[in-house]
């Protein structure tokens, strides 16, 4: 796996191929990964293991926060 817990890692915008259930709200935001979960197989949604999957960590405006499990293609260092 590429990032740790408290790493702050950047969404792409947009990532061809990628998953598309990236939600269109955290694309392009930095945020903060709180958990690494590693590798994800789901036999019976994906013949192949998904990229590692991680949980990120977002403060929006006005203070609010939101997370967002996010696989690692859409990722990267901030």
């Amino acid at each position: 796996m590429t990032f740790t817990p408290a790493q702050r890692v950047a969404v792409l915008d947009e990532c061809p191929g990628g998953n598309p259930r990236t939600p269109r709200y955290v694309r392009g935001r930095v945020g903060e990964v709180l958990q690494a979960h590693g590798v994800v197989v789901n036999p019976l949604d994906h013949r192949a293991p998904y990229p590692p999957l991680y949980t990120v960590l977002f403060v929006l405006g006005g203070g609010d926060e939101v997370t967002a499990d996010l696989h690692e293609e859409w990722l990267r260092p901030a």
